[in-house]
């Protein structure tokens, strides 16, 4: 490829969401309370709820935003990766990959909404302690992504976002 063929990408910054300390301080310490609660309400089988409703949640999301994927013929590979590190887990675009913030909205509904309806159609069938857990940990996990989305809402509605640990930034082509 020569000089003259070569592409260039220019992106604006619109707005940096970024999540502090004392926030991520407050989200651990909000998880770790639910721990010791389901653990104090419920002994052995609140270890055992927890780690149930982790999979089930974490499987849950997966198997929507694929599904989303593989509906809008979007190739998602190298491009999202499971994350473990706060704010972000889950299954989510890697921190240097631009996702368009419509798409990023598109998927985060449906997995939000979708989820629910899932642990709502289940609710019968769990025992109290699971379906609390499943509930607790789904909208734990979602949060961050949910603050992060409706603090952009006013930066551009046509942006690109990345995921950068700790922080959420909105561009403009």
């Amino acid at each position: 490829m020569s000089r003259s063929e070569r592409t260039f990408y220019n992106y604006q910054l619109l707005k940096r969401i970024r999540f502090h300390r004392v926030f991520m301080y407050m989200y651990l310490l909000f998880g770790a309370a639910a721990l010791a609660a389901s653990i104090g309400m419920s002994g052995l089988w609140g270890v055992a709820y927890i780690g149930t409703s982790w999979i089930v949640i974490v499987w849950i999301h997966y198997v929507i935003a694929r599904s989303i994927f593989v509906m809008d013929r979007y190739t998602f590979k190298k491009r999202w990766i499971w994350r473990f590190h706060l704010p972000w887990i889950g299954f989510l675009p890697q921190d240097q990959q631009f996702i368009s913030l419509r798409y990023w909205r598109k998927i985060l509904w449906h997995t939000t909404l979708i989820s629910l309806l899932v642990l709502l159609v289940l609710m019968p069938w769990l025992p109290l302690g699971l379906t609390l857990q499943l509930l607790f940990w789904h909208l734990w996990a979602i949060a961050p992504r949910l603050y992060a989305t409706i603090a952009a809402q006013s930066a551009s509605k046509d942006g690109l976002i990345k995921l950068p640990a700790g922080e959420m930034t909105v561009y403009k082509a």
